[in-house]
């Protein structure tokens, strides 16, 4: 089976089309993966927004002459995440006559069309083909063998969203209740630069710092390899599950409540109910277990084998 894979520039979400891929375990194609605005011309989102509203085929007409590089493809799958990728991806596998799949919650009528929703969502309309998951596919994936640790903990940060607004004195707090526990944070695309510098400034003796944007991605998988705890600041659920779908549990850190709850935190109470997890505030640290918890690597396998059966039915 040939899976292509169309992607705006969005982390998340081109972690989840490339895990959905490896779970299928099938791709044999040079060029494989369309980046929005890269490979794949596109009308920026207010014009998109307008066109889908009123006339879907008009956009598509356009997009095709747009990118007459598409119509050369030859896909027997079409994976998409994020909504602006979702037109693009439609006419890839029209062309191609291929299937498509789009991960997340759908916003377009042309969805509808689409022959399947993977959502952790269990309420969307019946006109989608969902097929629902407790564990959205990310690019990790669970560890073959078990990694001794050699260090202490690991805090994924992330930032300002999903219902969370921080200030100043919450990077400085993070950093201070760390301040004598062997360290190692790493940022986001999302951390504010200040919050970062702030980290940095109130450095404690045993901390150490690994920028995103300088790390690649066998460096932040050994990374998470190589810590006994993980933590992960409340607002990031890409990042939960990427800890999660490795197998291992993951300490959840509330810096302070979120200002509203919105479908992130359902993500996050399940994955605790699951036992994936707990939930801490920053007084709170020496609650935190360590990330070999047997359950949650058995809960990744079974999801992930639980997806791959659902979609081959569909294809």
């Amino acid at each position: 089976m040939k899976i292509a894979v169309v992607a705006d520039k969005k982390a998340g979400h081109l972690s989840q089309c490339l895990g959905l891929r490896e779970i299928l375990k099938s791709y044999k194609k040079d060029k494989d993966l369309f980046i929005l605005y890269k490979d794949i011309i596109a009308f920026p989102g207010f014009l998109e927004r307008v066109f889908t509203l009123i006339y879907e085929k008009l956009y598509l007409f356009i997009l095709r002459l747009l990118n007459p590089n598409l119509a050369d493809q030859d896909f027997d799958l079409v994976i998409c995440s994020g909504t602006r990728t979702a037109i693009p991806a439609y006419l890839l596998a029209k062309l191609s006559k291929a299937k498509i799949i789009y991960i997340g919650t759908p916003k377009y009528r042309i969805m509808k069309k689409f022959d399947g929703i993977v959502s952790t969502k269990t309420d969307l309309s019946s006109v989608y083909k969902v097929i629902t998951t407790d564990l959205p596919p990310t690019k990790f994936k669970p560890f073959e063998e078990m990694v001794e640790p050699i260090k202490q903990s690991l805090v994924l940060i992330g930032g300002d969203g999903s219902g969370y607004d921080y200030g100043e004195s919450d990077w400085y707090r993070l950093s201070f209740e760390f301040k004598n526990i062997n360290t190692t944070f790493v940022n986001s695309r999302r951390t504010p630069k200040f919050a970062w510098r702030n980290l940095k400034d109130n450095s404690g003796p045993k901390h150490s710092y690994l920028d995103i944007e300088e790390t690649g991605f066998e460096e932040l998988q050994n990374a998470i390899d190589t810590h006994s705890h993980i933590f992960v600041t409340a607002d990031s659920t890409s990042m939960i599950t990427e800890i999660i779908t490795r197998g291992y549990f993951v300490n959840v850190i509330e810096m302070r409540g979120p200002i509203k709850k919105e479908h992130h935190h359902e993500i996050i109470e399940n994955f605790q109910k699951k036992g994936l997890l707990t939930i801490l505030r920053l007084n709170q640290l020496q609650l935190s277990e360590n990330k070999f918890q047997k359950n949650v690597k058995d809960f990744v396998v079974t999801e992930r084998d639980a997806l791959k059966s659902r979609i081959l039915e569909l294809l």
